[in-house]
């Protein structure tokens, strides 16, 4: 059995469990779950139609009927997600900036960092872990698709913690700023990841639900983006003693 899809038994399980906690669609629910999961097992191109109605315990005639196609259900998974916690995060720095008080940047990265089991509790781990692949896939993908997607439902909040990077530091460029938000979600990806390639490598095996990790990613992003800031500006200092020990 493939990895992340449910027995016969599972799925109907939890088509009636969605059908219980979700209100007013709860199919449609089950659908995006069923389709996180294969697109996220699968990918793309690997999924079907069929396969995520049988997933989802549904005919095949009903995700024709809400999505029309496997590209529009596809948008679906991401626009759902993205915009619970586009507006989570938003709200956050909302907040941060209204207070009256300097913001660090562990504060915006904490932001940034925010796991997804706070924003979708009570949400199965599994499905949250492969909508973190299926958003590595399109965030480093340069296809048409994958494209569009990071533009309309990724772009404008990484936009905003650019700007508050380039708010919370003093002296950053906002080249910069852009390079240290990429490089920290880069390493965020890697702290969302449930492949277990850390325990392979030799780490402690931590559980689904386990956050402890995310202030470690804060602290070690934080100090690579301070270095990073910091080497910027050594750098024009050491290219003009270079220039005056030459002449």
């Amino acid at each position: 059995m493939n990895r992340g899809l449910a027995t016969k038994t599972e799925r109907t399980a939890r088509v009636k469990t969605s059908a219980a906690k979700t209100s007013p669609e709860p199919r449609t629910f089950a659908i995006l779950n069923a389709a996180e999961r294969v697109f996220g097992t699968h990918g793309y191109a690997g999924a079907s139609m069929r396969l995520i109605a049988d997933e989802a315990g549904v005919a095949q005639a009903l995700l024709h009927y809400h999505y029309s196609t496997k590209d529009n259900l596809y948008s679906a998974v991401f626009e759902r997600r993205s915009s619970a916690i586009n507006k989570y995060r938003g709200k956050l720095l909302d907040e941060l900036f209204a207070r009256g008080e300097a913001a660090s940047i562990e504060e915006v990265l904490t932001i940034a960092f925010t796991p997804l089991s706070a924003i979708f509790e009570g949400e199965e781990a599994n499905n949250l872990a492969l909508y973190v692949q299926m958003v590595a896939s399109i965030s480093l993908g340069s296809d048409e698709r994958s494209v569009r997607l990071r533009e309309e439902f990724y772009d404008p909040i990484a936009e905003r913690i650019i700007d508050a990077l380039h708010t919370v530091i003093p002296g950053i460029t906002r080249q910069d700023a852009v390079w240290a938000y990429l490089f920290s979600i880069g390493a965020r990806q890697q702290a969302h990841a449930l492949n277990g390639r850390a325990a392979a490598l030799g780490a402690s095996v931590r559980s689904s639900k386990s956050t402890v990790h995310y202030s470690q990613l804060v602290r070690f992003a934080a100090a690579g983006i301070r270095s990073l800031v910091e080497s910027t500006a050594i750098a024009p200092s050491l290219r003009k003693t270079k220039v005056i020990s030459e002449s």
